[in-house]
């Protein structure tokens, strides 16, 4: 009786720390789409849940006009992240885990911004929370920002048990409509 407890130990165990990799490594390529705005890719990892209020090929398009249009463009400063990992929660036969990040991205502007429009895109970005410094580059004429990002992993029948993931992201979809708000609370949001 004692090898079977065990080698159950042994097995959840491992089974836990490879489905952890996993997600790490799911993790990071949703990191590296964004990087290298891979739209196909980045919506290739998120939830199912997306698709039932958008058409893929939409919500790529959104993703593109959002990363790179005729007035502005984002990109990601740095190549690789640290990201950290909540606890993996089981809520209802899904798996969660809600994973945090400091992003650091510039909203580069097409034409030259004047004075009031600077000041008025400053406090756009000041006022959002999420958002813990921005400054503007008058080189560039861009703003560098940094930003506390969260980003929910999922892993259900839904998804086929691998991780699938939902951003806080209100250009695509609320969070509500992704995430049930008990959820949300379960998580600690």
């Amino acid at each position: 009786m004692k090898n079977i407890v065990c080698l159950f130990l042994l097995v959840f165990l491992n089974g836990h720390s490879q489905t952890l990799e996993q997600l790490k490594l799911e993790t990071k390529k949703l990191y590296d789409a964004h990087y290298n705005m891979d739209f196909e890719g980045i919506a290739s990892l998120y939830h199912p849940n997306y698709f039932e209020k958008i058409a893929k090929e939409e919500l790529i398009a959104k993703l593109d006009e959002q990363f790179q249009n005729d007035r502005t463009g984002i990109r990601f400063v740095f190549p690789n992240m640290n990201f950290t990992y909540g606890t993996i929660k089981e809520i209802q036969g899904t798996s969660y885990c809600l994973i945090s990040f400091k992003n650091t991205y510039r909203v580069n502007f097409e034409n030259t911004l004047t004075k009031e429009e600077i000041n008025k895109n400053l406090s756009f970005y000041q006022a959002n929370p999420k958002i813990k410094s921005v400054k503007f580059e008058d080189k560039r004429n861009s703003f560098y920002i940094e930003e506390n990002i969260q980003w929910i992993a999922v892993s259900s029948n839904l998804t086929t048990m691998k991780w699938k993931f939902v951003e806080q992201n209100s250009n695509l979809l609320s969070f509500d409509e992704l995430v049930a708000p008990a959820v949300q609370k379960d998580l600690g949001l």
